[in-house]
């Protein structure tokens, strides 16, 4: 046998995503403020809002089917890995198991990285399990991101929720945090938080609401990502 699947693979995982050096900038300290007042909202109509749920609902239903499906693709290039790996034919013991896990990923930015890993792996000569191989799949999940990359209006409620934090200790007023995070970090942001699906999208906000007051914000900002983002791609145990 060449090698197990997952001390071998993780290698060409991590080169395909670069997760944990997205971010690494840190912001520059500024005077502090407030963010400004929002506008009182009345509350919506009780039909309105119960078709807003039945919307939400049947997009999570259809996210579910999509994230399985695109699960299921990363399992058969996953499959065929490890066949090439044991040169052998008989099928990944751990097949059915692959196809049950969920990752943080997007559908779209799973399935994009499956199919265009196979297609390398089935391009590639010989052990996959180099250097040559390596360079070979690490544009998949960087070509992936980019195509899944979130556009800047989708992130404006993630920037409202960080600046908000970071006005409300104090350290830097709402206006001046939106144009620095959007200008410095916007980019990295956009193209991190478009590989996710929606559960690491909440997750994330979640992680921005509650960033500790004064420090380094750089180094926050990239703890709330890098889980997320670890967890994109499954490889077994």
């Amino acid at each position: 046998m060449k090698g197990t699947i997952r001390g071998r693979s993780s290698r060409a995982a991590s080169s395909m995503l670069g997760a944990a050096s997205l971010i690494s900038a840190a912001l520059a300290s500024g005077c502090g403020g407030s963010p400004p007042h929002a506008a009182p909202t009345k509350s919506p109509a009780q039909p309105a809002l119960e078709a807003r749920e039945g919307r939400g609902e049947r997009r999570g239903t259809v996210e579910q089917r999509e994230q399985r499906e695109a699960q299921r693709a990363w399992c058969v290039y996953l499959e065929e890995l490890y066949e090439r790996a044991t040169e052998q034919s008989k099928g990944w013991p751990k097949f059915e198991q692959c196809t049950r896990m969920t990752t943080m990923a997007s559908p779209r930015m799973l399935r994009a990285t499956s199919e265009c890993s196979l297609a390398a792996l089935r391009r590639f000569d010989g052990d996959p399990f180099t250097a040559a191989y390596a360079e070979e799949v690490s544009r998949c999940g960087s070509d992936a991101m980019t195509a899944t990359t979130l556009p800047r209006s989708d992130l404006a409620p993630f920037m409202a929720v960080l600046c908000g934090r970071i006005a409300g200790c104090g350290d830097l007023d709402y206006d001046t945090c939106r144009q620095s995070l959007e200008e410095g970090l916007g980019p990295q942001l956009e193209r991190a938080i478009g590989a996710m699906n929606s559960r690491g999208r909440q997750e994330v906000r979640a992680c921005f609401g509650k960033l500790a007051c004064g420090g380094d914000l750089g180094p926050q900002i990239s703890a709330c990502l890098e889980p997320i983002m670890d967890d994109l791609l499954w490889l077994p145990g």
